[in-house]
């Protein structure tokens, strides 16, 4: 069984990747906000965008899971996304970048 625990070293290239996808994704949820915004015409767009946010904030905290038994998977799925890069994972052991790598290929 692979060695789950994580070293210092390692939690903290973890943070640094995970605290780099979330506020670029955050920066993409705002720039489409003030985009859409700016096109609010009628109470119903507001409507349309206050639900749009509600479905985005839910996406976010269900992705964004930083628990060390969960982080190998949320790296994996940015890693898919394109929101990070395997180089970005440099620092973490070997073989857990295989792990994060195998998952992004699933």
């Amino acid at each position: 069984m692979p060695d789950m625990a994580w070293s210092a070293a390692e939690k903290k290239v973890a943070r640094r990747v995970f605290d780099a996808a979330l506020q670029a994704e955050l920066a993409d949820i705002m720039a489409n906000f003030k985009t859409r915004a700016a096109q609010v015409n009628t109470p119903d767009d507001l409507w349309a965008i206050r639900a749009h946010l509600e479905r985005v904030q839910r996406d976010i905290d269900s992705m964004y899971d930083y628990r060390y038994s969960m982080l190998e998977f949320v790296l994996g799925r940015l890693l898919y996304e394109k929101r990070i890069q395997i180089h970005d994972l440099t620092g973490l052991k070997a073989d857990r970048q295989d792990r994060i790598s195998r998952i992004a290929s699933l």
